[in-house]
């Protein structure tokens, strides 16, 4: 049987996440790449982060189970659901920017000269029905 990919990730936290998720429900998941992209993060894009694969046969309700995990509301500390500032929506994902501006090309400057982790990175949320950034956090 094939291996379909279902999701990327820039991070193995939030890769394990939706593995558990899908186990929880009975979806049989593998995790690509995610011990190159945990001890070299710089090289994420260039491979095309941690790949979470499923069985071709059970791809569609691996696609239900992530649409039900996707629409469950993002909130904030005191509680409150988080809405997209643009259009409204609570249909939030968390995602993380790290070249985004000046700050982030020099943060990746230094971080290959001292040969050390990225030390800038955008925290936020991206809508997925205007796909715009909102409600970044630092």
């Amino acid at each position: 049987m094939e291996l379909i990919t279902l999701e990327t990730f820039d991070n193995a936290v939030e890769a394990h996440l939706l593995k558990s998720k899908l186990e929880s429900e009975g979806i049989q998941v593998f995790l690509f790449d995610e011990n190159t992209v945990t001890l070299n993060p710089m090289i994420s894009q260039a491979i095309g982060g941690i790949k979470l694969k499923v069985f071709q046969n059970i791809f569609t309700s691996a696609v239900k189970v992530l649409n039900k995990y996707n629409d469950s509301p993002i909130l904030n500390e005191e509680g409150e659901i988080l809405k997209c500032s643009h259009c409204g929506s609570h249909r939030l994902v968390s995602e993380t920017s790290y070249f985004e501006n000046g700050k982030g090309i020099l943060a990746m400057f230094i971080s290959l000269v001292l040969m050390v982790f990225p030390i800038y990175a955008k925290r936020g949320h991206r809508c997925m029905e205007c796909n715009k950034q909102c409600n970044m956090e630092y």
